[in-house]
């Protein structure tokens, strides 16, 4: 039992070191502003499908942007709500505002990429920011995108937003994807060129330069991708290009899902395709997430029982302690503590970091759930549509 201690802890460790140098990296930094003159024109593209909540917000948030030389494209991708007459009313106050209608969703593809081809061929910017409907823009947001772009050399540049959290499942389980990116992904390798594994891409907000978009084949390179984003970067570092993350915390904010269903359906669909649709590879990750951030909860509780029922055994009885708790605490210490940065660092509440151990164990739950929809049902399902497993 102690060489597993050992080991769990030895991982953690290692695991909390990387969750501080991505800290680190994702520290603000400030850049030398560019001249009105020095900034690029940029397409500002929104798919939207059954966004009637969303949608007046971002878009009114886009038309007061502090930046000269834009256009904003919006494409209402079959909505089936109030999503089209919000948009056509925005559009009567600003004429400026540029609709379309989505097309039919054409066999191979999934909405989302299927709507961005769309809004690319309809653009002609020389950056193309490609953003959620969900999100909301601060009126330094692309002034600033562009400018880190800018000075970074970026082909890609996605921003870690903050989360708008209001219900109590958005505040348990939302937390979970970026501790998982935090503490899983050394952020070092990700501008770096080669180091394909080493990609992220954040959905909410990623801004192309657009020959390095066009040279990785658009969004029709990864048409049948669920998870487009992680694709989509993956495809600029296999072509050798420069991509670039960045803490976008004062640019823009998303509220991703509305509630456990949204969460339930978004995570489902797009967990399994993430690992490729390899069972071997779900079975791996979801073993590997229990072992090192939930076990050690349980551990913990069960040898303070232990403790206090039996306190003098054990290889440190002489400090009060036996080396299953002594290792287990320091599990715990170094899972709450980063919990708690990450709290403070992307203003993430601080139920969510005391609730870890429930939002932990739920990730490899709709992990399995993921699997069963894509792997013994009829596919995944978001937004309305269903894509089956001949799509995958």
């Amino acid at each position: 039992m102690i060489a597993y201690n050992l080991l769990i802890t030895a991982i953690i460790f290692v695991l909390f070191l990387i969750f501080l140098w991505n800290l680190y990296i994702l520290r603000k930094k400030k850049y030398d502003k560019l001249s009105d003159k020095d900034l690029p024109f940029i397409s500002v593209l929104v798919p939207a499908r059954n966004e009637e909540h969303n949608i007046n917000s971002i878009l009114t948030s886009l038309l007061q942007q502090d930046y000269p030389r834009y256009e904003l494209i919006v494409l209402n991708d079959n909505s089936e709500d109030n999503t089209g007459l919000i948009i056509n009313k925005l559009k009567k106050d600003h004429p400026e505002l540029k609709v379309i209608g989505g097309k039919p969703l054409e066999e191979g593809w999934t909405g989302k990429c299927y709507a961005c081809k769309q809004l690319y061929d309809a653009s002609k910017g020389e950056y193309i920011l490609f953003t959620d409907a969900d999100t909301k823009h601060y009126p330094n947001s692309l002034r600033d995108a562009v400018t880190i772009a800018v000075k970074k050399n970026a082909d890609m540049l996605s921003l870690f937003p903050s989360f708008t959290m209001i219900t109590f499942a958005e505040k348990l389980l939302m937390p979970m994807l970026i501790f998982t990116i935090m503490m899983l992904l050394p952020f070092y390798f990700v501008d770096k060129k080669g180091f394909v594994n080493f990609s992220v891409g954040i959905g909410p907000f990623m801004l192309f330069r657009r020959k390095a978009y066009s040279d990785i084949g658009t969004h029709e390179s990864v048409k049948s991708a669920l998870v487009e984003d992680v694709w989509l970067a993956r495809k600029i570092k296999e072509y050798g290009l420069k991509l670039v993350i960045a803490d976008g915390t004062n640019i823009l904010s998303v509220r991703m899902y509305r509630g456990f269903k949204d969460i339930w359906e978004g995570f489902s669909k797009n967990i399994f395709a993430g690992l490729k649709f390899s069972t071997p590879a779900l079975i791996t990750v979801n073993t590997v997430y229990i072992l090192l951030f939930f076990v050690p909860f349980i551990l913990l509780t069960v040898e303070l029982y232990l403790h206090l029922l039996s306190p003098n055994s054990g290889m440190y009885s002489h400090l009060g302690i036996n080396n299953a708790l002594f290792f287990t605490g320091i599990q715990v210490c170094l899972l709450y503590i980063a919990r708690f940065l990450l709290s403070v660092k992307f203003n993430l509440g601080v139920l969510s970091s005391i609730l870890h151990p429930a939002g932990a164990i739920m990730v490899p739950i709709i992990g399995i759930n993921s699997w069963i929809w894509i792997k013994l049902r009829k596919g995944a399902k978001w937004k309305g549509r269903i894509y089956a497993k001949d799509i995958l």
